[in-house]
């Protein structure tokens, strides 16, 4: 007979496998990113890691995503250590650990003839992306033992909003006559309906949702076959190597300008209408920008845990 706790395990996973694409980069996004880091720390680093995310409280359901089958360690090890990446989308409305307002740092501008304004003084609700990565990266890094739960679930943070920081309407606010405390990430500017569906779609959630149009995932094509065709698209197209000299280790601040930089020359262009659905050219302009904004998330991510884990 199973027990009451394996039972809620298996209800969380199916929680977290069934999560819907309006956060952040959506699951895929997220998961490529840990997974081009993953691929790009040490051995030592990633069991450190995944000891310490698997210290996690057990209401928090963190060290529930580990897989319990029986295939090799190392691989369950990396799985975990990817699904970890989704983690803070996954306790969303929690009371104790959602934390809406680190997923984002929004920066103010606004178009006048064709060329951007910033808007350094309107700060509405800027969110608290930055301040959280400099925090939690110095929780983690302590090494008192009593603080083990917190650096177990500040790992999984650092997962996350390394990935947020490279979306680019993460950092980003466009204020407009209709808007003028900004965009909220370009949610408040509405695109056409679904398909079959009267629900429509907003420039935040068609972004989150980049990777999976630059990577489609084939029919009968399962999640992690189709994550690792992601991540192999993201890391052919934008290798270490190529990108080596941009990693600005610990620069948070200059990623998130990064970021709304990407966004005021790419989200907003005028073939871009309300209430309608982007064009095809604008679906590439997304993709491409996307896969160089994984790319860069998944190397620095792989940095910082090496600085903070490895020898």
């Amino acid at each position: 007979m199973r027990t009451m706790a394996a039972v809620l395990a298996t209800l969380w996973m199916l929680l977290v496998s069934g999560l819907g694409s309006a956060v952040a980069w959506n699951d895929t996004g997220h998961q490529v990113v840990a997974i081009i880091a993953w691929d790009n720390v040490s051995e030592q680093t990633r069991k450190k890691v995944v000891a310490t995310m698997r210290a996690a409280p057990s209401d928090a359901r963190l060290a529930s995503m580990f897989p319990s089958d029986g295939r090799p360690l190392a691989v369950r090890q990396r799985e975990f250590f990817v699904r970890a990446s989704t983690w803070p989308d996954a306790i969303r409305g929690d009371a104790t650990y959602d934390q809406p307002v680190w997923h984002y740092r929004d920066f103010f501008w606004k178009q006048e003839n064709g060329r951007v304004v910033n808007l350094p003084d309107a700060k509405p609700d800027p969110g608290e992306l930055l301040g959280q990565l400099l925090r939690l990266k110095g929780v983690v890094a302590t090494t008192d033992p009593a603080r083990a739960r917190d650096r177990a679930v500040g790992v999984a943070w650092l997962l996350h909003l390394a990935g947020d920081i490279h979306q680019p309407l993460h950092c980003s606010a466009r204020v407009t006559d209709q808007e003028p405390r900004g965009d909220a990430g370009g949610n408040t500017f509405k695109l056409g309906t679904f398909p079959n569906s009267n629900d429509r779609d907003n420039l935040h959630r068609y972004w989150d949702g980049a990777v999976d149009k630059a990577v489609p995932r084939k029919t009968n094509e399962g999640t992690s076959a189709h994550l690792a065709r992601a991540a192999a698209a993201v890391v052919n197209a934008h290798p270490k190597a190529s990108v080596a000299d941009r990693l600005k280790p610990g620069q948070f601040e200059e990623w998130c300008r990064e970021s709304v930089a990407a966004a005021q020359v790419n989200a907003y262009p005028l073939e871009l209408k309300r209430e309608e659905n982007p064009p095809g050219a604008y679906r590439v302009r997304v993709s491409t920008v996307a896969l160089e904004r994984v790319a860069l998330g998944g190397y620095r991510l792989a940095a910082m845990l090496e600085g903070l884990f490895g020898q």
